[in-house]
């Protein structure tokens, strides 16, 4: 069994001399998608319990390491600038919250406060044009969602 749990057979997007490319192209399905936000949640350990990923890994993944990579530091379609772990996009706030963006619009948001994990899957076709709003969107979407279960 895989360690994670995992229903489907996840893909990783590979160059031309088979490596992984690391800024994207993990494919997933829908529920592994969430399943990753729950191992997250619970600091890398699995849903059995088990540490699968070290905790200290987890934690700076989404704690952006300098100044320039911090959330809030200009605004950005109107909002507080997203700031940036590994991988992780992390919002302004007071919840610990961070997302895993994908180019067309597919999400993990993380609220560990909350206690929530939220998986998104899309085809944003205009992601090129207004992305960024869209992202936002989702956000204040996500927010949403948190704040009222």
């Amino acid at each position: 069994m895989v360690p994670l749990g995992a229903e489907c057979d996840g893909q990783w997007l590979t160059d031309n001399d088979g490596a992984e490319i690391a800024f994207g192209g993990l494919n997933l399905c829908l529920r592994d998608y969430a399943r990753f936000g729950l191992l997250y949640l619970h600091e890398g350990r699995n849903l059995a319990g088990e540490q699968i990923v070290p905790r200290q890994w987890v934690q700076q993944s989404v704690t952006p390491a300098k100044d320039f990579l911090r959330p809030g530091r200009y605004k950005e379609q109107g909002q507080p600038n997203l700031g940036y772990g590994y991988q992780w996009w992390v919002p302004q706030g007071d919840e610990g919250e961070y997302m895993a963006v994908g180019v067309y619009g597919q999400f993990i948001y993380v609220n560990p406060t909350r206690r929530v994990v939220i998986a998104k899957t899309s085809a944003y076709a205009r992601y090129n044009e207004d992305g960024t709003r869209m992202e936002y969107e989702s956000l204040e979407a996500f927010r949403a969602i948190a704040r009222n279960l």
